[in-house]
């Protein structure tokens, strides 16, 4: 090897030892950082505390009892008097468990009440919630008399003309806009409601508002009501109907109602005898009911003939075809114009009437001779006085108060509203606001009707309640420390105590589960210090083997370094002695 050679190796060993002794310093620090981890480690593990499992000594006490021959009490708590004297030198608190006549209220989840309900349709054209809007892209009429509109996002709907299932909500549009609900079309038998036309009447052939069969429709036969706002002598939810369908009505009104709920008033019924005479009429459009029941939609009523719907909410004709036309223009001629329709949804505020069952649980009314059953009455009195009470509910208290009136007397006089139904065995009560209520959440989910507000039902039950009793007392001891006998202000018998050590067993589980807790928390935090710390030692193993790997090589390096180191001085000495002679 040459000079230059020699020299040129011995500097590169010179520095691949320096960085082998730099990689080594390197991994001396990882290691101590590693020690410190390591040490961190043990101390948090020496500074836990071992959970240290309850004794029952701790939940142990002395407990003072006697018999009063009813009822075992026990000495809850005493404390002395700051005044004692000869008659009574404690004040003490006694109790037992009994059961008490206790009425309570529950709550079922989606009862499935079922009634008859009747709609009643409002709307408001200034209310936000009644009207909405849609921004429109494109809008066209089809072949069948439906209208299509786009949204901008893209959605389409299908508005359809009405039909006389929906017409009662488009009445109550209409009235809301201020619209007669009945401009009936010339030729029509005259009706404030649309609904009565080709009627027969029977009987003489003469109009007769005294003879209750008097008049037919369809085959069906109204029946007379007098309408009063109290209902007083009407079939079980015609004033509902009343309310509902006639507006205006007054104590004076008289009406026939069929039993399907449709009604008329008498003016009407000699407007239909004037016009069509006795027997019925030729008027040639199909009776309204009837189509009704095939389903078909309204034609030439004006006060409903204007309307569209998708099913939910409303549209006018006029609005609709202002849309076509303006799409129409669009497509014509390019000019594109702001182009919003509105939309009206009418809000239904139904009632309800002939409450008949709760589930598969038959739903029965109280009468006012229900009430006299002393076992009956006792149960919702009982009821009532909880419902009143501090651990009681106020609007159910208000439910059962709107059932009853009060006499001149000041006595309770039941009115109705107040039902019942057998459940697991068991009589359970309700009440028409809470059968409402329920009622008034119902949805359809998936073709499912689903009541979401739970229903309130009551029941009045013995249950084991804890009774306490506080009350001066003279307590005196045994001369050891321990009470031994007890006279109560209220009471001339003298007791003698009974002393009992009593475990708190409840007491002792919670805490047994406690320490449960804290132990299995305890040696899981063991746990995660060991994996830690394994993982600590296994990074410093592979590190102080990497260092003996360090070490070997610097060992070897330092060796050639000096061979390499004596070929240089050889090459030097040979130098010098050729040159120098």
């Amino acid at each position: 090897m040459g000079m230059a050679a020699s020299q040129a190796r011995y500097i590169a060993l010179t520095a691949r030892k320096s960085n082998v002794e730099y990689e080594g310093q390197q991994i001396n620090q990882a290691r101590v950082s590693l020690a410190n981890q390591s040490a961190n480690l043990f101390n948090q593990m020496m500074g836990m505390e071992v959970p240290t499992p309850p004794s029952t000594t701790d939940f142990t006490t002395i407990q003072y009892s006697f018999s009063d021959g009813v009822n075992t009490e026990v000495l809850s708590n005493y404390y002395q008097l700051g005044n004692s004297d000869s008659d009574y030198n404690y004040v003490v608190t006694t109790y037992h468990n009994e059961k008490v006549y206790t009425g309570s209220k529950k709550k079922l989840n989606d009862p499935q009440v079922q009634a008859t309900q009747t709609n009643h349709f409002t709307y408001s054209p200034t209310s936000t919630d009644d009207n909405t809007s849609m921004n429109v892209s494109k809008a066209w009429k089809n072949q069948d008399g439906t209208y299509g509109l786009e949204a901008t996002d893209g959605s389409t709907t299908i508005f359809r003309p009405v039909t006389v299932k929906e017409e009662d909500q488009v009445r109550a549009i209409n009235k809301g806009n201020g619209v007669y609900e009945d401009q009936a079309a010339a030729g029509d038998a005259p009706s404030t409601n649309g609904l009565f036309k080709n009627i027969t009447i029977d009987g003489a052939g003469t109009f007769n508002a005294d003879n209750v069969n008097s008049f037919k429709y369809d085959g069906s036969t109204f029946q007379k009501v007098t309408y009063n706002t109290a209902g007083t002598g009407m079939p079980d939810g015609t004033k509902d109907i009343i309310d509902s369908v006639i507006d205006g009505a007054t104590n004076t009104d008289v009406y026939y109602v069929d039993e399907n709920g449709r009604v008329i008033t008498d003016d009407d019924l000699k407007t239909a005898e004037t016009n069509y005479g006795v027997g019925g009429a030729t008027n040639p459009e199909e009776p309204i009911a009837i189509r009704e029941a095939k389903g078909e939609s309204i034609t030439g009523d004006p006060a409903t003939e204007n309307y569209f719907t998708d099913g939910k909410k409303f549209i006018s004709r006029t609005d609709l075809d202002n849309a076509v036309a303006k799409y129409d223009k669009y497509v014509a001629t390019g000019k594109k114009e702001p182009n919003e329709v509105n939309f009206i949804t009418p809000k239904n505020d139904p009632t309800f009437s002939n409450y008949s069952a709760v589930g598969n649980c038959t739903l029965t009314e109280l009468k006012a001779a229900d009430l006299e059953d002393e076992d009956v009455w006792a149960e919702l009195e009982q009821i009532m006085k909880d419902m009143k009470g501090p651990n009681g509910d106020k609007v159910a208290a208000e439910n059962f108060a709107a059932c009853f009136d009060t006499d001149e007397n000041g006595d309770l006089v039941y009115k109705g509203g107040i039902y019942k139904f057998q459940m697991g065995g068991t009589t359970y009560y309700t009440t028409k606001n809470d059968l409402d209520a329920s009622l008034g959440t119902s949805i359809v989910d998936n073709g499912i009707d689903v009541q979401q507000g739970k229903l309130n039902y009551y029941n009045a039950s013995y249950l084991e309640t804890k009774v306490e009793e506080t009350q001066k007392a003279l307590l005196e001891t045994d001369g050891k420390g321990r009470f031994k006998t007890v006279k109560f202000e209220d009471d001339s018998v003298v007791y003698t105590l009974n002393t009992e050590t009593v475990t708190d067993d409840a007491a002792y589980q919670d805490a047994m589960n406690r320490y449960y807790y804290e132990n299995a928390e305890y040696e899981k935090m063991i746990a995660d210090i060991n994996a830690k710390t394994e993982i600590l030692q296994a990074q410093d193993r592979t590190l102080e083997l990497r260092m003996e790997q360090l070490a070997t090589e610097q060992s070897a390096l330092q060796n050639e370094m000096e061979a390499v180191k004596k070929v240089v001085d050889k090459h030097v000495e040979l130098g010098f002695k050729t040159f120098g002679g």
